[in-house]
């Protein structure tokens, strides 16, 4: 990892917002050890994977968790990039039974690890059939192996049956945050998108909206 990735990861981490945010979702999900959380949005490009990989950074920095930061975005990942890592999650080796622990990379801060999505080529006819088996699979060696598990999907809009579905990782995560972006995303793209998680039994912990600016500042 560089030094410039470095000093971005920890960028995210000391935003004082963000610190706020990850507070209130950490109180929401005291009962919950370990604890996974799924960040999804309602559109594409609304900055979910931004709040996936600070929310990763402080819940380490901050809080002293053993953390991993999953990118279940496969077909677009952009997670790797805040840590100046390559997609190399081998996706047969996983099949055949390994596990993640042997695919994680450090992040560079302490006590983050980073399992970046898929490695580019391979079977994607495979992958694409049994996707939602090796999701679960994922999310819940994760969670056997970490603290707080921070998992970035593609967002619920447009619905496409190549990705991982995010609806149905959000109903096995402990909790959900939907970010939305402000003065952007139309209020009735995000009421569908509360709604396709609510009726899957997710647990939505609440709406971020990003790069809201309160009018009376």
């Amino acid at each position: 990892m560089s030094p410039a990735s470095i000093k971005k990861a920890d960028m995210l981490a000391e935003i004082a917002e963000m610190r706020r945010i990850f507070a209130m979702i950490e109180h929401s999900l005291l009962k919950s050890n370990p604890a996974a959380l799924v960040v999804t949005s309602g559109l594409p490009v609304e900055g979910k994977t931004t709040m996936a990989a600070g929310l990763a950074s402080i819940a380490a920095r901050h809080y002293g968790k053993r953390v991993l930061a999953v990118d279940l975005h496969w077909y677009t990942p952009a997670l790797h990039n805040w840590f100046g890592l390559q997609p190399t999650f081998d996706v047969e080796k996983f099949r055949q039974g390994g596990s993640i622990t042997d695919q994680v990379q450090p992040s560079g801060l302490d006590n983050l690890d980073v399992l970046t999505a898929r490695a580019p080529g391979g079977d994607e006819g495979l992958w694409f059939r049994e996707k939602h088996v090796l999701g679960a699979r994922i999310m819940n060696q994760a969670r056997e192996n970490y603290d707080f598990v921070v998992a970035d999907t593609s967002s619920i809009f447009p619905t496409n049956r190549r990705m991982m579905d995010p609806v149905t990782i959000a109903k096995a995560a402990d909790g959900v945050a939907l970010v939305v972006m402000a003065n952007v995303t139309p209020r009735q793209h995000v009421k569908r998108a509360n709604l396709f998680l609510a009726n899957a039994g997710a647990n939505v912990l609440g709406v971020v909206v990003n790069q809201w600016k309160n009018p009376l500042v």
